[in-house]
């Protein structure tokens, strides 16, 4: 959703003065909303079970049914943007996660890590009604009550609804405050990820303020703790610890001594998987993993599934901290990609499984850049105000061909996925998957599960069918010079009998691409007379184009019209 698309969402809600008001603003009929809030019993409103934890607790899940979820979730996404994120807080915000929040305590000499017990069942209803009947809502009773009936169940923030994590990070303003001005005052760091404090500081002892360190033992200070109470809340004893440099130092679970890194066990525990699937198969080597770690005692349906999907999360997180380029994370997903090549429709059920909007997957690496630069810039001009999408950002652990982009399209719908709809946009460079990708002489085909393949539209400038991405500018936007002097060229400059281009003191060797019978983008190998390639790559278009990096601020994208009437129409099929 567009920046000005969510200002206008939220403002919205500020000015909601009834249920009727509300129901229009989260997106869902007035009398569905009311049915779900007054006629839908309490007890059928949320699953609740049980699962075992790996110290032999118990742990209590309430998950809401869908109808309350998917309202849920639309607050969810208002109450995102209105929340002022503090630079202390790192849980359930926009772009922040356990890896900005282990960095704020990076190299530190002493760390002391506070847990909040039972953190969502200790907000009850009441403080979430005031909380809506306050700045910055301020709505009536009727409304306040009404979001906090949405959000609560028996009396309680559920640990398993859209809206807890968020509404959780309001109710502790005052909290977050108040430590802050703690620590600021004693040369030390605070951040709070949902009910796991950390304090970190590089003097020589803890401040006395917060506690002390006697004996190898922790002691908080009594005023500390004072702030902890007055704002709700309740330490966990069991769970509180410090680590000094020597040591071990964790936050959210990560290493940070020297840099943020994941536990070497977390490593050896994924490579030791990946051998018993190389070694053994994947049906033992899934037995031999659920009968010694599942320790949360889930029933598994399918161990062989849930195995590689384990893996691909784990391998996932693996690339998130330590970034997609590092080679243990590339080694892993390499060999996990032998072992099972339709990891990446895995991958890409995740993805959708994220998102709330409809997903566009393009081909390559670059697709998608000009595809959502030119939708950013068509809706500002007043278009497709009413469609919203994802468009699928291609990255190492996911680059799509055509024919990766056909096997979603078969793949997808056979797996269990959450039904909204997903686009898959072919070049026409390709005839033999053409065919595949429209029929019924529409240019896309509907694969069931609302999965769709559209086939690029040819604009009305080109008179060739092979169209690719680029070939939606005008020729005089697509051989634009970079600050470099680099540009993209066309097959159709050169002699396709020598290879020299037609104006310029240049040469492409790969005649047999200057003699396709239609303009082929080249972005490599056109040489000047020292040898050297002067074009402009993809890559570095489509980077150029997004980022409006002049000249590429001033290009029409009109033609793109096509494709997202297109879209358009997928959209608003039944």
């Amino acid at each position: 959703m567009e920046k000005a698309e969510i200002e206008n969402l939220v403002e919205e809600f500020h000015s909601v003065k009834t249920l009727r008001e509300l129901a229009i603003c989260l997106k869902v009929e007035y009398k569905i909303l009311t049915y779900h809030l007054y006629r839908v019993k309490d007890e059928k409103k949320y699953t609740e079970f049980e699962i075992k934890k790996r110290n032999g607790g118990i742990r209590k899940i309430v998950a809401p049914i869908s109808g309350i979820k998917s309202i849920q979730s639309n607050l969810n996404l208002i109450l995102q943007n209105i929340y002022p994120p503090k630079s202390s807080v790192h849980g359930f915000t926009l772009n922040r996660s356990i890896k900005s929040n282990a960095s704020s305590h990076l190299r530190k000499r002493i760390i002391v890590n506070i847990d909040l017990k039972d953190f969502f069942p200790t907000i009850n209803f009441g403080r979430v009604r005031g909380l809506f009947m306050a700045y910055p809502f301020n709505f009536g009773a009727e409304v306040a009550t009404a979001l906090a009936q949405i959000c609560c169940f028996k009396n309680t923030l559920p640990q398993g609804a859209p809206t807890s994590p968020i509404l959780s990070n309001f109710i502790c303003r005052r909290l977050d405050n108040e430590i802050m001005r703690l620590v600021s005052t004693n040369k030390s760091r605070y951040t709070r990820y949902a009910d796991d404090i950390t304090i970190s500081t590089n003097l020589k002892s803890l401040p006395s303020d917060i506690g002390i360190i006697k004996e190898n033992n922790l002691i908080l200070n009594e005023n500390f703790i004072q702030i902890i109470q007055t704002n709700g809340f309740m330490i966990n004893d069991a769970k509180t610890r410090f680590a000094l440099r020597k040591n071990r130092q964790e936050v959210t679970g990560l290493i940070v001594n020297k840099v943020i890194n994941v536990n070497r066990k977390y490593v050896r525990h994924i490579r030791a998987m990946l051998h018993c699937w190389e070694k053994f198969g994947i049906t033992l080597a899934a037995n031999e993993h659920f009968t010694k770690y599942n320790v949360k005692f889930k029933v598994i349906s399918s161990p062989e599934n849930s195995f590689k999907n384990e893996l691909v999360g784990k391998i996932g997180f693996i690339g998130f901290i330590k970034g997609k380029d590092n080679l243990i994370y590339r080694n892993l997903l390499s060999r996990l990609n032998i072992l099972a090549p339709d990891v990446q429709l895995k991958i890409v059920q995740n993805e959708i499984e994220q998102e709330a909007n409809p997903i566009v997957f393009g081909e390559g690496r670059t697709d998608w850049r000009h595809l959502k630069k030119a939708f950013e810039s068509l809706k500002q001009k007043g278009l497709y105000r009413g469609l919203f999408l994802k468009f699928h950002e291609c990255n190492t652990e996911l680059e799509i061909n055509n024919d990766q982009l056909l096997n979603i399209c078969k793949g997808l719908p056979k797996t269990d996925f959450s039904t909204k709809k997903v686009i898959c946009l072919f070049d026409r460079d390709v005839k033999k998957i053409n065919n595949q990708v429209a029929e019924n002489g529409k240019p896309y085909k509907n694969w069931g599960k609302d999965v769709y393949s559209l086939l690029m539209p040819i604009p009305s400038h080109r008179t060739f069918d092979e169209i690719c991405i680029e070939h939606y500018y005008s020729d005089e936007d697509l051989i634009k010079l970079d600050e470099n002097g680099r540009r993209i060229y066309l097959s159709s400059e050169f002699d396709s009998t020598t290879g020299f281009h037609l104006k310029e003191n240049l040469s492409y060797k790969t005649i047999k691409i200057l003699k396709a019978k239609y303009p082929r983008i080249l972005d490599y190998n056109v040489l000047n007379e020292e040898g050297k390639n002067i074009a402009l790559s993809k890559t570095d278009f489509s980077r150029k184009i997004l980022e409006a990096i002049s000249p590429f601020d001033k290009v029409s994208f009109d033609n793109f019209k096509l494709i997202f009437d297109e879209i358009e129409k997928i959209i608003n099929l039944p």
